[in-house]
C-alpha cells in the first residue's frame, strides 16, 4: 500500500476511532513470498512501525505488536535454532522497545515471542494479566 495511504488509514484510526490500545499483527510485507528478501521484509516493518511512531507518538495509546507469517524470510519460517539468530526481529526489534521495553525486547530477539503485564493508558496495570506476543511460525532448521 501506498505511504500515503498507511499514514491517512492511520490518522483516521487515531482522530475518528480514539483507541485506547493498539493490537498490531504484523503482515507488513509484499506477499510475493518467493521473491522477497530479509533485507526487504524487515525494511516494511521499520517503515511501518516508523508510521506508527509518527502518528501516535504524543498519545498516550499502548501498542502491542507482534510480526506476522510474511515479515521473516522464508514466509511461515523463523528460524531459532540458536537464539538471536533470526535475522528480521533482530533489526527491527529495537523499533519497538518504547513499546514493549527492553525485557521483552530481549526475549523478543532471542526466540520471537514476548510477554508482558497488560497495561492500559496512563500506565495502569490490570493485575493477574498479560499480554504474550506468540510467535507460531518458528522452526529449528
Amino acid at each position: 500500500m501506498p505511504r500515503d495511504t498507511l499514514l491517512n488509514m492511520l490518522e483516521h484510526i487515531k482522530d475518528v476511532q480514539e483507541p485506547d490500545l493498539f493490537f498490531w499483527t504484523g503482515d507488513n510485507s509484499a506477499h510475493n513470498v518467493w521473491s522477497n528478501t530479509n533485507e526487504e521484509v524487515t525494511e516494511y516493518t521499520l517503515q511501518i512501525t516508523s508510521a506508527i511512531q509518527y502518528t501516535f507518538g504524543d498519545d498516550d495509546i499502548i501498542v502491542y505488536p507482534i510480526q506476522g507469517n510474511h515479515d521473516t524470510w522464508p514466509v511461515n519460517v523463523e528460524d531459532f535454532s540458536t537464539p538471536n539468530s533470526n535475522f528480521p526481529i533482530n533489526h527491527f526489534k529495537d523499533s519497538w522497545v518504547q513499546w514493549l521495553g527492553q525485557d521483552a525486547i530481549d526475549k523478543f530477539g532471542e526466540y520471537g515471542y514476548y510477554s508482558v503485564p497488560f497495561k492500559l493508558p496512563g500506565g495502569k496495570v490490570l493485575e493477574n494479566s498479560k499480554i504474550i506476543g506468540f510467535n507460531s511460525q518458528t522452526a529449528n532448521v
